[in-house]
Parts: structure tokens; C-alpha cells; sequence
């Protein structure tokens, strides 16, 4: 399939951004990674519900978290299918309580800790930043205040698990941003999640049933 010259001359930008953002704080996470083709074996049944890796566009978080209506200091961020850590990373520059990043693959998750080791911390306002091998499926979110962000990590079946599961946990907060939201109906069928804010690359909501 041919690509417009504006659609090609998009993506070249926005590798090269990665690789500026890369190179500004000693990180590899400028890649495109098929999880079929790295470590199926060690994921294990879970790798039918599994996507790629593809790192978040430099600036794209930003202009997500733009849309979290209450104070991120109140707020824990987990980055569900987290790679090689980027979102992680870009997230710590915020006063979040807390950034954790969880990942299937222990492959990528090997190299999100490198990038963690690696990573030049001098202007973080968040210092409390944690990675963790998890399966979505399962997967026991922090208590209290979340903003949890996906980037098109899974399949429709498997998100529909993880909202469900977030819809009916007690807490008084609770963001989902949503990059490349090929299956944002598995949200919207949740009653208890409000659209509050969309871009052209991603989507915004909040939980709205009391806590």
C-alpha cells in the first residue's frame, strides 16, 4: 500500500523525535517489536491477546494527561503493556505518587530495566518509578488514585477483562487513556466510564460511578 508523502513524512518525524528523546536520556526504546516474534514461549497463553511493542510518540502523553481532570500528585500511573518503558519515562517528568510500568515479555521488561539503570533523572518530578513482569489478565492495580494508560497493548477481550475489573474497584479517581484506540468499544460498553476528552491519536475517560 502506497503512503502519502505527509503520512510518510509524519512517521520519519516521530522516529526521529524518539530518537532525540532516546539519545537526551540514555535509552533504547525506539523499536517496533512483534511479541510473536521475541519471547512467545515465555508469555505464554496470554500472547493470543497480545499486539506489539511500539514506543508512544514523543508528546503524545502529554497532551493525553492533559484531559485527567483531578491533581496528578494524588495519583498513581501505570503504563499497562509498558515495552521498553518509554511512557514510564515520560510520565516521571509529572508529579505523579507514583510511576510503575507493568509488561508481559520478560524480554522487553529486560530491557525497560536497563533503560531504568540508564535512565538520567535530573529533572524527574516523580522518583518512585517501578517496573514489574504482569499479565493484564491478572494484574492487581495500585490502590487509591490511578491513571492508567494503554497503548493498544491487547485485544478487545482482553480490555474488556481489565475495564471491568477497574470499573469495580473502590477508589475516587480513576483515568484511562487510550493510545490508538482500536478497540475503545470494549470501554465505551462499560456504563460506568465517561469519553472526557479525545485526540487524533488517542482517547481520554473517566470512571463515574461512586466509589
Amino acid at each position: 500500500m502506497n503512503e502519502s508523502r505527509s503520512t510518510l513524512g509524519a512517521r520519519v518525524s516521530g522516529r526521529r523525535a524518539g530518537q532525540r528523546f532516546d539519545a537526551d536520556h540514555g535509552v533504547v526504546t525506539e523499536a517496533l517489536v512483534f511479541l510473536g516474534d521475541l519471547d512467545p514461549d515465555a508469555i505464554g497463553p496470554s500472547i493470543e491477546h497480545a499486539t506489539h511493542y511500539e514506543p508512544t510518540p514523543v508528546g503524545d502523553l502529554e497532551r493525553l494527561l492533559g484531559h485527567v481532570p483531578f491533581p496528578l500528585e494524588s495519583a498513581t500511573f501505570v503504563d499497562v503493556g509498558a515495552g521498553m518503558g518509554r511512557a514510564v519515562f515520560a510520565a516521571a517528568h509529572y508529579p505523579f505518587r507514583q510511576v510503575v510500568g507493568i509488561e508481559i515479555s520478560p524480554a522487553l521488561l529486560a530491557v525497560a530495566s536497563d533503560n531504568l539503570a540508564a535512565f538520567d533523572r535530573t529533572d524527574l518530578r516523580c522518583r518512585d518509578i517501578r517496573l514489574a513482569r504482569g499479565d493484564a489478565a491478572t494484574y492487581r492495580f495500585p490502590k487509591g488514585d490511578l491513571v492508567v494508560y494503554l497503548y493498544n497493548p491487547f485485544d478487545g477481550a482482553l480490555l474488556a477483562r481489565v475495564v471491568a475489573t477497574l470499573a469495580r474497584e473502590r477508589r475516587t479517581h480513576l483515568a484511562l487513556l487510550y493510545h490508538t484506540p482500536v478497540e475503545r468499544d470494549a470501554i465505551e460498553a462499560c456504563a460506568e466510564f465517561e469519553l472526557v476528552g479525545e485526540e487524533p491519536f488517542g482517547v481520554a475517560y473517566v470512571r463515574v460511578a461512586t466509589p
